[in-house]
């Protein structure tokens, strides 16, 4: 997923906590959403959308997801998130995630589509010119 990606990416890390395991003894597969949204809510912020939303009611509003499980994963580790936009349509743009383990071995890969939201008219909106600059990057990873 991250090779073909024609946007730059964002990285976060996240430790896992010995409660996100389930009774055999990995990752519980919810916990994989977290981490995505985790990840997701970190690229809003610095892409200008939370900001956006504080000031003028306009966001965003998931629209879909899904998540690959492909290796699990045990406590301890720490886990990589990385995410960037695939797709940026008119209304929409698609994200994708890739989680790798400590050891570099990709664990999970996600994707979701986002949908620009104005909240007080109830309406989808076009994404604005500022985002579609700021999805340009470039980021800082976040740890």
């Amino acid at each position: 997923m991250s090779g073909g990606r024609p946007f730059p990416t964002l990285r976060v890390r996240i430790p896992v906590a010995w409660g996100e395991q389930d009774g055999f003894g990995h990752l519980n597969n919810i916990v994989y959403f977290r981490h995505m949204e985790s990840a997701r809510m970190h690229f809003l912020r610095v892409t200008g959308v939370l900001d956006l939303h504080q000031r003028t009611g306009v966001g965003v509003i998931l629209a879909a997801t899904d998540c690959r499980f492909l290796a699990p994963v045990q406590w301890p580790d720490t886990l990589t998130v990385e995410t960037g936009v695939t797709h940026l349509g008119n209304t929409s743009f698609t994200m994708d995630y890739v989680l790798t383990n400590g050891e570099g071995t990709v664990v999970a890969e996600g994707e979701a589509v986002l949908v620009m939201y104005d909240y007080p008219k109830a309406t989808k909106v076009p994404v604005p010119d500022p985002v579609r600059e700021a999805m340009q990057g470039p980021f800082t990873d976040i740890r």
